[in-house]
């Protein structure tokens, strides 16, 4: 293992400590240190099943949401992944019931289109890759999804770089769907294709912020560098302990709207939300947001003149929603219209997509990007109770 530390070490050093890269150069330190962590504890962490390493090569293009975003657009984006992923065995009763997903982190540099507007983004990230199907095969399928940070070197700037609408900060939010696909050539060595979607924005901290979204296809390999430790356990049957839950939520946080003088504005939501669990991981259900945004007033006397009110600040809306649990952990999607708002800036439906974490049988820990269509609106940290 410590070979592979100095083999990583040697091959990122040169290009990531000279220059503005020093701060993914030190991303890398950090993965390297997680990787010497969880090889180097074999009996504290249970965890670790079946250690692989991957590398992925992608290709694919921008797919531009604003018109600002395609004028700027040169080529297609180019990438290389490399990621370590572990087996679950069955550690957790939700193991199963996800059919023994794989678990990892991973490190992914790839261009953005226009190396002179956009540059190039470094990827820190962490993933869970879910199998469609349960029986060992030589051929099989599943879907990934990642989220993480990303370090982008070209930045908007009103003299130097005014055409790059997507970008004003370094580190953003990294979020991956993709659907891929595995053949095992021969015991330990697999090869990987897949294809799917990426998201970069900082979540309106800074503006501009139009953020990118990419459409990628990726062709891998991976090799297992450390054998299975455990068998799977298959005898962890459990049902549904509670089918309707209600929740309430409140969230707060900054955005800017001005990429002249970025000022920041204080935000906040209160979401109160019922749903219905129809299986052991999934549930569906409805909800009511009541959201307060600082930005809205500024924006409605800049597009319609005169002066605007306290109560103008407030909106309020209706969604539907959909939970995935993964023990403590929720994944929450919604998609609702406005049902009061005086100032509209984007569109009459909002979304929303997040995670929340069970601290105890009561108390929830949110974060969450509420955004319409394919802008992000803001990011909302929020604490809840769920009844």
């Amino acid at each position: 293992m410590i070979f592979f530390e100095v083999y990583l070490f040697h091959m990122f050093r040169d290009r990531l400590i000279s220059g503005k890269n020093k701060l993914s150069f030190g991303i890398t330190l950090v993965l390297l240190w997680q990787f010497a962590f969880v090889c180097g504890a074999n009996d504290s962490l249970s965890l670790i099943n079946n250690l692989r390493l991957g590398v992925d090569l992608q290709y694919g293009s921008v797919l531009p949401h604003h018109a600002s975003i395609e004028y700027a657009l040169e080529s297609n984006i180019t990438g290389f992944e490399v990621h370590l992923t572990t087996d679950t065995y069955g550690r957790s009763n939700w193991d199963e019931l996800y059919r023994y997903p794989r678990m990892g982190t991973g490190f992914l540099v790839t261009s953005l289109g226009n190396r002179k507007v956009y540059g190039t983004a470094e990827v820190l990230f962490l993933f869970v890759d879910i199998p469609m199907n349960t029986q060992p095969r030589k051929l099989f399928a599943g879907y990934q999804i990642s989220f993480g940070l990303s370090y982008i070197d070209k930045l908007y700037d009103v003299v130097e770089n005014p055409l790059n609408m997507a970008i004003s900060t370094r580190l953003n939010v990294y979020a991956n769907l993709r659907f891929n696909a595995k053949y095992v050539i021969k015991p330990g060595n697999e090869i990987a294709a897949s294809f799917g979607f990426s998201h970069f924005s900082n979540g309106k901290i800074s503006s501009p912020n139009q953020g990118i979204n990419t459409g990628i296809f990726t062709l891998g390999y991976n090799y297992v560098i450390s054998q299975p430790r455990y068998s799977k356990i298959s005898n962890k049957k459990f049902t549904v302990s509670k089918r309707h839950i209600g929740e309430v939520v409140l969230s707060g946080g900054v955005k800017s709207d001005d990429q002249v003088n970025r000022k920041s504005y204080l935000i906040s939501t209160l979401t109160s939300d019922y749903y219905y669990f129809f299986s052991r991981k999934y549930a569906a259900g409805l909800g009511v947001d009541f959201f307060f945004d600082q930005t809205l007033g500024p924006n409605m006397v800049a597009q319609n003149g005169g002066e605007y009110n306290t109560s103008d600040l407030f909106q309020c809306g209706v969604h539907g929603a959909i939970y995935a649990k993964y023990g403590r952990l929720y994944i929450v999607g919604n998609i609702g219209p406005y049902l009061h708002a005086t100032f509209i800036k984007y569109a009459r439906f909002y979304t929303r997509i997040g995670i929340r974490y069970e601290a105890t049988p009561h108390i929830l820990l949110n974060i969450s990007l509420k955004a319409h269509y394919a802008i992000a609106d803001y990011v909302e940290w929020g604490i809840g109770y769920r009844i």
